[in-house]
C-alpha cells in the first residue's frame, strides 16, 4: 500500500476541486479530522498498519463532496474502491477503509475501534473550545446550500444532536472531549431558555 501517493492524490483534489462554499466541509475539515485521528490512534494504541488505513479513510471520507452535497459518503466509498487499487491497496484494506467511511454516516453504528476512532475524530470539535466557531461555519455552509435556520431553530437543532444523537465511542474521547461537550449542551440549553 502506497499511503503517501494515495494521500497526495486525494489532498490535491480536495484542495483544488472542492466547492468554495464548503465553509465547514472544506479541505481544512479533512486536515482537522486527520489531526484528531493522530491523537486518538496514539492513545488507543493502534498499530502502524491500522493507523495507515485510518488515515487513508480520513483523507477520503468527505471526497464525495467533490461530486454532490447530500449522500456524499457512498460516493467517497466508491472512490476508495476505484482509486486505491492504483496505489497498491489490497482488497481487504480497501474493504476496511470503506467500512470506516461508512461508519461516519448518521444511521450507521461503528463496529470496531477503527470505525469508533473515525467517528470520534469527525466530531472532535463537539468537545472543544472551538465548538461555536466551527458550528457557525456549518450553519454558513448550510445557508449557502439553501438550508436556512432562525437562531432558535439552529440552537434547537444543535441541542437535539448533541444531547440525543451524538456519542463519543473511544475511551480517549470520552475522557478528553465529553466533559466540554456536556458543558456546551448546558450552555445551549440556557440560551434556549432565554429565547
Amino acid at each position: 500500500m502506497d499511503f503517501i501517493e494515495a494521500k497526495e492524490y486525494i489532498v490535491n483534489r480536495l484542495v483544488n476541486e472542492l466547492p468554495k462554499d464548503l465553509f465547514y466541509h472544506g479541505a481544512h475539515h479533512t486536515f482537522a479530522v486527520v489531526k484528531s485521528i493522530n491523537r486518538l490512534a496514539v492513545n488507543e494504541k493502534i498499530n502502524k498498519h491500522e493507523y495507515n488505513l485510518l488515515q487513508t479513510a480520513a483523507y477520503f471520507h468527505d471526497a464525495g463532496f467533490l461530486y454532490q452535497y447530500r449522500k456524499n459518503e457512498p460516493i467517497a466509498m466508491k472512490m476508495v474502491q476505484e482509486q486505491l487499487p492504483k496505489f497498491d491497496y489490497a482488497k481487504e484494506e480497501i474493504e476496511t477503509i470503506t467500512n470506516i467511511i461508512s461508519a461516519t454516516q448518521s444511521h450507521v453504528e461503528p463496529q470496531n475501534i477503527l470505525e469508533e476512532i473515525m467517528c470520534d475524530a469527525d466530531h472532535d470539535y463537539f468537545g472543544t473550545q472551538k465548538y461555536y466557531t466551527i458550528s457557525n461555519t456549518l450553519r454558513k455552509e448550510l445557508e449557502a446550500k439553501k438550508f436556512i435556520y432562525l437562531d432558535k431553530e439552529w440552537l434547537e437543532l444543535q441541542y437535539d444532536y448533541l444531547s440525543n444523537k451524538h456519542v463519543y465511542y473511544t475511551q480517549t474521547a470520552i475522557e478528553t472531549r465529553r466533559p466540554q461537550k456536556q458543558k456546551i449542551i448546558k450552555e445551549i440549553a440556557n440560551k434556549l431558555k432565554l429565547k
